[in-house]
């Protein structure tokens, strides 16, 4: 069930929630929710007189509103307190050359928020993963890795030698050949163009 509150209370919260630089009073609510970034959200239970809905208003308030906050969107009243002079008829060149993210590129405070605990998840697995020494480090898989294939070279240029020990008829040159064909057989590995060399070989 939703929380019904006035504009006053929602005001109130929104400035306690977000710190005295960013005021926000019942009228700055009011035109808000009237005809600005809160116009159709679902925090507003009733327009008029207006009731708000306390359990979702900051968010929505930090989603939609929070975010493209200036001095440019504050209420007329508060413009016109300015004086002239401090109102450049154009901007700086150095306010057009920026290229900060414009406001519909900034994710919604909801967008974020989910993005920011997925990150905090997949950190709190890998935390999992690497206490129950099932993530290994990329140096120990790496090292591992180039062990293993060294190893498998040597068996495999022994192979010849141990022929001729079980096949004593093999004559060097047939060993020779067998010698060639295993290290055609690791270049090819090596260069990973295994298929060339031996087409007839299913992936």
């Amino acid at each position: 069930m939703p929380t019904p509150i006035r504009s006053r209370q929602g005001a109130e919260m929104i400035e306690a929630a977000v710190g005295p630089a960013r005021k926000c009073s019942r009228q700055n609510l009011d035109k808000l929710c009237r005809e600005g970034a809160l116009l159709g959200s679902p925090c507003i239970l009733r327009a008029k007189p207006l009731l708000l809905d306390a359990d979702i208003l900051l968010d929505e308030y930090l989603a939609k509103v929070a975010p493209f906050q200036s001095e440019a969107r504050q209420p007329t009243a508060k413009q016109n307190q300015q004086p002239a002079k401090h109102r450049p008829s154009r901007p700086p060149a150095q306010a057009l050359a920026d290229d900060s993210p414009k406001p519909e590129e900034i994710p919604s405070y909801n967008d974020s928020r989910a993005r920011s605990e997925f990150e905090k998840a997949n950190i709190l697995e890998m935390d999992r993963k690497a206490k129950a020494n099932t993530l290994l480090p990329r140096e120990d898989v790496g090292q591992a890795w180039d062990a293993a294939v060294n190893i498998t070279r040597t068996v495999l240029l022994g192979v010849p030698s141990k022929a001729k020990q079980r096949i004593p008829h093999l004559t060097p040159d047939e060993v020779a050949v067998l010698m060639d064909l295993i290290r055609e057989a690791l270049s090819g590995l090596a260069a990973g163009d295994v298929m060339e060399i031996y087409p007839e070989v299913e992936p």
